[in-house]
């Protein structure tokens, strides 16, 4: 082949590249939009929404300020997720609940609007926020979101966020066993399966303050029942999970370079699905110590 044809190709390649690249470099940029059914969008900061109407508040992109839309109208919510989300609720698994907070509350009011409309980012910032709300051992708070976010999905009932929430806020008075317990209630298929996951984890942590065999051993199967039953549940919970897994794998009884190798691929796993937030530079620093 020539040298011209080669390098021909080779631009035409970039080019076709970029150009299926860009919806999702434009989408980023833009933050995320309400999409209409037409086909239309605004971004959703532009958007406030009241019994189920949306209504534009200041004019832009050829929509009036005070132009609204039932719900019937908008399609879905498009754009990258808030890179904020991933980093509060990094936070918050790391014990970091108040700077968790500072960057979770700015998204759940921003991302409100959307709070009913297929593909929305609000409904994982706030109940990440209930939690965060009832570790920092604000129940007025956590509950005052946790029946908001009641009110937005009415067949859940009362938002099982909220009932794990206050699964954490259990005082320390109360016997250990039965603080986890409370926790262990949380974690059934009736429950998303982000908060399953989210009890599984705090269950884990709890159970891994304890220096017996026992809770050792049934720590580690609640961090790692996250990964293979709730893998839906995020990368970052997920994450999390595996890097207090390889802590626990690699002092356990047994074959030494076997449960060297299980904490590595724990660790690198971690690492990998958690980059960009606390977890993730938490899991890498592990990584680097224990190669």
């Amino acid at each position: 082949m020539k040298k011209s044809q080669s390098t021909g190709r080779c631009a035409a390649l970039a080019f076709a590249m970029l150009s299926l690249s860009a919806p999702a470099l434009l989408a980023q940029a833009e933050g995320t939009r309400l999409v209409f059914v037409n086909g239309r969008s605004l971004p959703i900061a532009n958007v406030t929404a009241d019994g189920g109407k949306f209504t534009v508040k200041t004019a832009a992109e050829g929509f009036q300020a005070g132009n609204s839309f039932t719900l019937a109208q908008v399609s879905h919510v498009s754009g990258e997720k808030p890179a904020e989300i991933s980093k509060g609720i990094g936070l918050m698994l790391m014990d970091e609940s108040a700077q968790a907070l500072s960057l979770l509350e700015p998204v759940v009011k921003e991302q409100r609007a959307s709070a009913t409309v297929p593909g929305n980012y609000w409904l994982e910032a706030a109940r990440a926020t209930v939690l965060a709300y009832s570790l920092s051992n604000e129940p007025a708070k956590a509950e005052t979101l946790g029946k908001e976010i009641s009110e937005i999905t009415p067949e859940s009932g009362v938002d099982p966020t909220l009932r794990l929430g206050q699964a954490l806020m259990t005082p320390l008075t109360v016997k250990f066993d039965d603080r986890v317990a409370k926790l262990t209630e949380q974690i059934n298929d009736s429950n998303p399966v982000e908060v399953s996951a989210y009890a599984a984890y705090f269950r884990g942590k709890l159970l891994k303050k304890i220096n017996e065999p026992e809770r050792q051993e049934a720590a580690l199967i609640s961090f790692l029942s996250i990964g293979c039953l709730y893998p839906a549940s995020g990368l970052i919970l997920t994450s999390a999970a595996e890097m207090n897994a390889a802590e626990l794998v690699k002092v356990k009884p047994g074959d030494s370079e076997k449960r060297r190798g299980e904490a590595l691929a724990l660790l690198t796993s971690a690492a990998r699905g958690s980059k960009g937030t606390v977890v993730g530079v938490a899991a890498g620093k592990a990584l680097e110590g224990l190669k």
